[in-house]
């Protein structure tokens, strides 16, 4: 038998922000069935009539009660994979730079996250994570991270 995977494209934009020892990151909620307990960096979908940039400033408040300024462009990314729900998905991931700018850690999350943490350097190699989050971090925080060479 054949499975009619339906397709699914996301484009979504995160934001990076660290401590010299850590960075933040959140973790995907019961919501997601396929990614349930993977830590991701803040961010989320771009909505329709969004900038990216928009985007990044409104999740971290919703995800993390951070308020930020989103900079450059760092990177650009894609993942596709099949989703346990019949989805052939294709996520297309924008990465920002971000400073904060004020607000307070709430660590319960928002919507599809259920927590938000900063998680130390020497964590990030054991922390169950996207792949292309993973990549990202890897490419942006160099070997100090514990994530190999970029």
């Amino acid at each position: 038998m054949t499975i009619a995977y339906e397709p699914m494209q996301r484009f979504a934009s995160y934001g990076i922000l660290r401590r010299p020892n850590s960075v933040l990151m959140v973790r995907i909620g019961p919501s997601s069935k396929d990614d349930h307990g993977r830590w991701m960096l803040p961010g989320g979908k771009v909505e329709h009539g969004e900038h990216p940039r928009d985007t990044v400033v409104r999740e971290f408040k919703e995800e993390t009660g951070y308020d930020v300024e989103a900079g450059h462009l760092l990177d650009l990314d894609a993942e596709h994979r099949l989703l346990s729900m019949g989805i052939d998905f294709h996520a297309i991931f924008a990465l920002y730079e971000v400073e904060m700018k004020g607000g307070e850690l709430t660590h319960i999350g928002h919507g599809g996250v259920d927590a938000s943490a900063w998680i130390p350097f020497s964590e990030l190699a054991d922390l169950p994570m996207l792949p292309p989050i993973r990549s990202a971090l890897r490419r942006r925080l160099g070997p100090s991270a514990g994530l190999g060479e970029a």
